[in-house]
């Protein structure tokens, strides 16, 4: 259960804020970052949409990393962290942010993801992963709204300003706030203002992460906890639309290599007409033994249109990862997929199974 909390679980007193303060020299640049590679086969029955797919793919998934910061002589720290796509997108750079950090916490400023997508826990795998993995072997249905992930992250990479509290008797608290969430990742927003009043747009974002992180002889405990809320700026004209609303919770357990746990999250979608809303679980089990790492999990994504049939997708895998070195990772992945979209004039099935190998680097 050695997950990094992507910055924030290290939060720890770091002296004072008396003033002046200055640090001994200017911020040097560090690269990093990861890049993996994937070839799998799938083969996949949706016949009833008549839709033909080449079963052989190579994906690929990465991102280049400019990290840097410094301590003034009061124990404050500044740091800055640029993360740019290595593969063409359309946001080409994404998580762009600043942070400040010292014995009151930690601050982010910029576009990050927003606190209770960054403190949360989920389901531990081997694999690919079920749970908004990046890497998803199949074809959804075109018209299916069930969820490929169960992060909270309406938000995303939305700007935004976020505070961690240091953690305390293993409990930390953080809390989000976007005012609009019209432009994302790398977006300059320098000149301006974010328009308002835009039809089925959202403003006004309030996230809220809670965790608790702690041992036990040998026996390693972590819960998360979150919400994240949205104000629509204006109706369609369809009037379909509504305040946003979406909760997460999730553990992880861990003894002698062996890790098992999950999570539950829900949303209502943002939507009205009709009154629906999506539910989505995950379950996990690993084990690490040396290099090596075992595991299996399963997610089931639901989305009820209230009345008017719902979409849903259960997502199986079994997986192992082999660690060559600190920074090398070799893998392999089989997935079984069984999904149903019935609602409005659809009633059609999709189910499958995927397989295939992964390298991945870290640096």
């Amino acid at each position: 259960m050695k997950r990094v909390m992507l910055g924030t679980t290290a939060l720890v007193a770091v002296g004072g804020i008396a003033m002046p303060a200055f640090a001994q020299e200017k911020i040097s640049i560090g690269v990093g970052g990861y890049m993996q590679q994937w070839f799998g086969y799938t083969d996949q029955d949706d016949s009833d949409l008549d839709r033909e797919f080449n079963p052989a793919n190579v994906r690929q998934e990465g991102e280049i990393h400019f990290t840097g910061e410094t301590t003034l002589d009061n124990g404050l720290t500044f740091g800055v962290n640029v993360q740019l796509e290595a593969i063409t997108q359309s946001d080409q750079i994404d998580e762009t942010f600043l942070f400040i950090q010292g014995n009151f916490g930690r601050i982010l400023i910029g576009a990050e993801n927003s606190a209770p997508y960054l403190m949360s826990y989920a389901a531990p795998y081997a694999g690919l992963g079920v749970n908004s993995p990046n890497f998803f072997q199949f074809e959804p249905h075109p018209e299916s709204g069930a969820s490929t992930s169960g992060y909270l992250n309406e938000a995303s990479d939305a700007n935004k300003i976020t505070y961690f509290t240091p953690r305390f008797a293993g409990f930390q608290l953080g809390v989000s706030y976007a005012p609009n969430i019209d432009e994302r990742g790398g977006d300059r927003q320098t000149f301006g203002l974010n328009t308002d009043e835009d039809p089925g747009d959202f403003n006004h974002v309030i996230g809220l992460g809670l965790n608790y992180v702690e041992s036990f002889n040998s026996f390693d405990i972590a819960l998360s906890g979150g919400a994240e809320l949205a104000n629509l700026e204006k109706q369609t004209a369809a009037d379909d639309r509504r305040d946003y609303e979406a909760y997460s919770a999730g553990i992880n357990l861990g003894y002698a290599g062996l890790t098992v746990g999950g999570s539950i999250s829900y949303s209502n979608t943002g939507r009205k007409d009709p009154d629906d809303e999506g539910w989505f679980y995950d379950a996990g089990i690993t084990y690490e033994t040396g290099p090596w790492l075992f595991g299996a999990t399963y997610s089931h994504s639901v989305r009820d249109y209230e009345g008017d049939g719902k979409d849903t997708r259960d997502l199986y895998e079994v997986g192992v990862k082999y660690k060559l070195s600190p920074g090398v990772t070799v893998g392999s992945a089989i997935q079984y997929m069984d999904s149903e979209t019935d609602h409005g004039a659809f009633d059609d099935k999709i189910d499958g199974f995927g397989g295939g190998m992964f390298l991945g680097l870290s640096f």
